[in-house]
C-alpha cells in the first residue's frame, strides 16, 4: 500500500472515532452494563467488551452488510477478529439490549 493510500485510510478511521464519539454520548446511561445484564455480552469472548460489540452490530444493521462483510470491516477497523457464524450467534442474543436502548432513548426525547 503506498504511502498516500495509507494516509487517506488513517484518516478514514480517525473520523470513525470521532463519529463513535457522537454516537456514544446518545446512548442511553448504563448501556455498557446492560449488555452483560441482558445476555448480550453474556461471555467476552471475541468481544473485549460492549463497545467493540455495539460497534460491530451496528456496521451490519446501519450498511446493511452481510455478516461476513461485517466480520471483514470489524476486523480491518481493529474491533474484532470473528466469524460471520459468531456474529449470527452474538446478533440473536442483543436484541433485548437493543430494545432496551431503545426504549431508553425514546423516554429521553419525550
Amino acid at each position: 500500500m503506498d504511502e498516500e493510500m495509507e494516509w487517506g485510510r488513517e484518516e478514514k478511521f480517525e473520523g470513525l472515532q470521532e463519529d463513535w464519539a457522537v454516537l456514544a454520548r446518545a446512548l442511553p446511561a448504563g448501556w455498557q452494563e446492560k449488555a452483560k445484564e441482558l445476555g448480550a455480552l453474556k461471555r467476552v469472548g471475541e468481544f473485549q467488551d460492549a463497545s467493540r460489540l455495539l460497534r460491530t452490530m451496528l456496521i451490519h444493521l446501519s450498511e446493511g452488510c452481510s455478516l461476513r462483510e461485517t466480520a471483514v470491516r470489524a476486523k480491518a477497523g481493529g474491533l474484532v477478529s470473528v466469524s460471520d457464524v459468531a456474529l449470527h450467534k452474538r446478533l440473536r442474543g442483543c436484541g433485548e439490549w437493543f430494545r432496551w436502548m431503545g426504549e431508553q432513548m425514546m423516554v429521553r426525547l419525550s
